[in-house]
Parts: C-alpha cells; sequence; structure tokens
C-alpha cells in the first residue's frame, strides 16, 4: 500500500489552516472599516509599491483579472485608489493610492501589524524570518509552476 500523508503533517493543508485563521482574524477587525480582506491586500501591496500597474498588482496579491477590477472598482468608489490609463497602452491601468488611501494604508497597516504580532507570538524572530524565507521559497516554486 502506498504511503498516505497524514493531515495533520500535511504541508499544504497546515498553511491553509493558518490561513484561514489568519483571514477570519482580519475579517474580524476589518468589520467596521467596511472592506474585504482583498481589497486590504491591495491597499498593502499600494502602501509599499506606490504606483503599480493593474496587472502587476493582481499579480503581487494573486488576484485574477475580473476579481482584481471588482476590487479596485470599490476601492475606487471610496475614494481609497485612482486609476489612470498608460499613454501607450490602453488598456493598460496605473493604480495609485489617494491621500485617503495613503491614510487608510496606516491605519490597516496597523491592524495587519496587530494580528501577525498575535499569530506569531510564541516564535521567535529567528523562527519567524526562516518561516517568511521559507514562505516565500513554496510561493515561488508553485508560482507558475506545471505540477506532474
Amino acid at each position: 500500500m502506498q504511503d498516505m500523508e497524514k493531515f495533520s503533517e500535511s504541508l499544504g493543508t497546515q498553511i491553509n489552516l493558518a490561513a484561514r485563521w489568519m483571514r477570519s482574524a482580519l475579517e474580524k477587525e476589518l468589520t467596521d472599516e467596511g472592506i474585504t480582506p482583498s481589497q486590504w491586500m491591495l491597499i498593502m501591496a499600494l502602501g509599499e509599491n506606490e504606483h503599480l500597474m493593474q496587472t502587476e498588482l493582481g499579480k503581487i496579491v494573486n488576484i485574477d483579472n475580473a476579481t482584481i477590477t471588482r476590487s479596485l472598482d470599490k476601492l475606487q468608489e471610496m475614494s481609497l485608489i485612482v486609476r489612470n490609463q498608460d499613454k501607450d497602452d490602453r488598456r493598460a491601468q496605473h493604480v495609485s493610492l489617494t491621500e485617503k488611501g495613503h491614510e487608510a494604508y496606516k491605519v490597516w497597516n496597523t491592524i495587519g501589524r496587530k494580528i501577525n504580532q498575535h499569530a506569531s507570538k510564541s516564535i521567535s524572530p529567528v523562527e519567524k524570518r526562516s518561516l517568511l524565507k521559507l514562505l516565500g521559497m513554496i510561493i515561488d516554486n508553485l508560482n507558475g509552476a506545471d505540477i506532474e
């Protein structure tokens, strides 16, 4: 009989469970803010990168084109972002935070930091750096990969 991977020892399962718990905590904290975790991620990415092409932004946060367009529409309605058409490619959009978006970024970044600190309270700084490095490697391994 082929060796079976235990649920409790599955890398994918444990990462998924951790992500669900993190998302649940984030949703709870963002309830009063009127945004979703996906919209929060977009604001966080823009806060770190200032100006991004919409396609770049989608790749950074791993959101498909249809979903990112709806999320950006909502953020634009909230006056948190502005989109400008690329001068060389009419289909391409530059996305930037507005002044209100920069203020929201500061507040919402604090929310994310609080959740991250709580989630990692029993992890040493060295372990946290190692975990982040390892998760980055996993993301790189899976990004665009054909799994056989």
